[in-house]
This record gives C-alpha cells, structure tokens and sequence, in this order.
C-alpha cells in the first residue's frame, strides 16, 4: 500500500480541521431537569444538569436563578464548590456537585428561570447555557367543597351549585360534571388571601331537563380540582329527585264484598235489649 504524505501546509491545514472539530464538538446535550419536576413549598427538589464534554476539561459549572448566581462547581478551585446566597434558596452541598445540586427546604421565590452554564477550560474555552423554569407550589389541605341551593330536583328545575377549593398557590384548576359529563362555562372568581395564597370559587347555573335523569334517580355532581401533576382530588353530591319522595299509603275499606259495619253508641244497645225483654216476656 502505498504511504500518504502530506506536504507541511497540508499537515497545517489538517491539523487546525482536526482542532476545529474538537472545539465544535466538545460541549453539547447540554439539558436541566428536576426532580419532582414541581415542588412543594417547604419541601426539597434535586436539580440536574446534563452535558457531554467529549474529553474536553471542564473549567466551570454555574447555576443561576434568574440572573442571580447561586452555585458553582469549579475543579480547578479549592473548595470545588460555592455558593451564593439568595433567599429562600438553601443548597446541601453534602450532595452536590458538578451534576446535581440539592436544595432543601424551597421557598416561593425558587420558582421562575433556573438557568446551568458550562464552560470547558482551555485551548476551546467554549460555554453553553441552557434554562428552564420551575414552580414551587402549596396544595389545598382539604378537597373541594361542593354546596347546591336546593336538596333535591325534577326536570325543569334550576341547578344552581358552587364548588370552593380551599386556598393554594397558584390556585386549582376546578371543573364541574354532572353525571360525569362536563359542565361547559362555569363562572370562576377567584381570590387573594394572605401570603399569596388564592382561593378560588366555580359556580353553575344550569336548567335541568329529562335527558340529565335518565341514568336514575339521582343527579351526580363531580367537582375536580387540579394542580400540575401534584394535586388532584374528586368531590362527589348524589341529588335525589323530588317526585320519586316516597308517599304515605291510604287507608282504605276492605274490598272483599264485605261491608263496614257502621259504629253503634252503648245507649242504642241498651234500649234494644229493654224492648225485646218487654216484646218476649
């Protein structure tokens, strides 16, 4: 076979295509999840950032909230590991690294961009940032609550109901069904509480007609409330129908061909019994 020789120039040119490519591929799938992907206030939540350096040497990993720096991973520094505070924000460095960061114990003001910066060191000295959002959440500490304005309906009634979810951050996500089919364009109002907490009210208003009792003899009203992938709960209200309340039998005479004997006072059965004795003596 015969040898490849390369005149100098073309060792050149081959050697600055070679570094090219080093640079341009060392740093990528560069990725941030966490885990859960939503947090509850006062709880903790793993956060993960995933890269390929191809052999390249890592200068730096930071991690940012916002624009705020709150983390960073440098292995040519000692200590390898910083923080910065930001409040609300408490890293356990116990379990930290280059990869993960653990934080404990999250606040509200976690929630919005958190962004992972890696930068490889030298001769590429090349970085990439990517961000995501996260949300820290506070759930409702009851299900929904579901109050109607009458106990019982017929066909041609008014249904008139409210379903209150107990106060949450952000607020729930509620729908109404009747006999599991969805109730189309409720009214929702919705209110701040203390501490940014909302509570948050649906009400319908909604004309019953035959075709919602034809499953039996009652109306079934659902009330869900929903947040994320975090929180998900189901009220249930069975509503009797008013014309099938059970009605008090009458009392009739007996219908055998048998006649009722009318009532007869004592006097009468006395004068009786004096006008035989006289009658047969």
């Amino acid at each position: 076979m015969a040898a490849l020789f390369l005149s100098p120039s073309s060792h050149y040119t081959l050697f600055v295509y070679l570094l090219l490519i080093h640079i341009v591929w060392s740093l990528h799938n560069v990725s941030i999840h966490f885990i859960p992907p939503a947090v509850e206030k006062g709880h903790d939540v793993m956060i993960y950032c995933n890269y390929d350096l191809d052999g390249a040497p890592m200068l730096s990993v930071k991690w940012y909230r916002g624009s705020h720096e709150f983390y960073r991973y440098s292995p040519g520094m000692i200590p390898a590991t910083q923080t910065f505070p930001f409040y609300g924000l408490n890293v356990d460095l116990s379990v930290s690294n280059a990869t993960q960061v653990f934080l404990r114990d999250v606040g509200f003001n976690l929630s919005g961009n958190l962004s992972c910066e890696v930068t490889t060191d030298g001769p590429s000295f090349k970085t990439a940032i990517v961000s995501k959002r996260i949300i820290v959440v506070e759930l409702p500490k009851s299900k929904p609550v579901i109050v109607t304005d009458k106990d019982k309906y017929d066909p041609g009634d008014t249904l008139i109901a409210n379903c209150t979810s107990p106060t949450s951050k952000p607020a729930t996500n509620l729908t109404f069904y009747l006999n599991n089919v969805l109730i189309d364009r409720p009214e929702a109002l919705k209110y701040t509480i203390s501490n940014s907490l909302q509570l948050i009210k649906l009400t319908v208003t909604l004309k019953l007609d035959q075709s919602h009792f034809k499953y039996g003899r009652k109306l079934l009203l659902q009330c869900t409330a929903l947040i994320n992938t975090l929180y998900r709960k189901t009220s249930e209200l069975r509503l009797p129908i008013k014309s099938t309340e059970p009605v008090p039998e009458k009392v009739t005479s007996p219908s055998f061909g048998c006649q009722v004997t009318p009532s007869i006072n004592h006097s009468t059965i006395i004068a009786a019994s004096v006008l035989l004795w006289n009658v047969f003596r």
